[in-house]
């Protein structure tokens, strides 16, 4: 694939640009992604740290370039009652001032946390790949004797004593899968 900039250069370098419900992707070879403006920063200026960085991912840009801030700019402007940091200044530093910085930005922290984090929003936690196995069967053991438990409440013995079963098939299977994977 061409540079959709030059015409001449094979693209190496992808630029996407999310918005709301959209995104648009440019292709750019190399030279032409250091000129976009999505790269061009002052040479004279100090190295930017991560939260300048983060805070010109989220469009706050003009917070650390060398020209004047814009006034007016409604979602910067949103001030903490308590420490009277700004929206903008936060996306510069990269963290609150108080406990109360929470509350003030709550509406604008999911669209920070999505670019974050892949658009995802919610923490859904972790499992290494090792133990994944182990615990999606002790997991099923769980469910079952719930339902087991829940059988022998309603006095339904028959379905019990499967889910009894079921439950001592999967214990004996954790274990003697966890004897395979020991090593003598």
């Amino acid at each position: 694939m061409r540079c959709e900039s030059c015409k001449e250069r094979p693209a190496s370098v992808v630029i996407t640009k999310g918005f709301v419900g959209e995104s648009a992707e440019r292709h750019l070879c190399e030279k032409c992604a250091f000129q976009s403006e999505a790269f061009h920063f002052d040479p004279n200026q100090e190295p930017l740290s991560i939260q300048q960085f983060l805070s010109h991912w989220f469009g706050a840009a003009d917070s650390f370039q060398t020209q004047p801030k814009m006034q007016g700019n409604a979602a910067n402007d949103l001030e903490c009652p308590d420490c009277k940091l700004t929206f903008g200044k936060f996306l510069d530093i990269g963290k609150f001032g108080c406990p109360t910085c929470y509350g003030t930005f709550r509406e604008r922290l999911p669209n920070v946390f999505g670019k974050l984090h892949n658009g995802h929003t919610t923490h859904t936690g972790k499992i290494p790949v090792s133990f994944n196995e182990i615990y999606v069967i002790k997991r099923k053991i769980e469910e079952v004797r719930t339902k087991m438990q829940e059988a022998v409440a309603a006095e339904r013995f028959e379905e019990a004593a499967a889910l009894r079963d079921e439950a001592n098939a999967l214990q004996q299977n954790l274990t003697h899968g966890g004897e395979e994977n020991q090593v003598d």
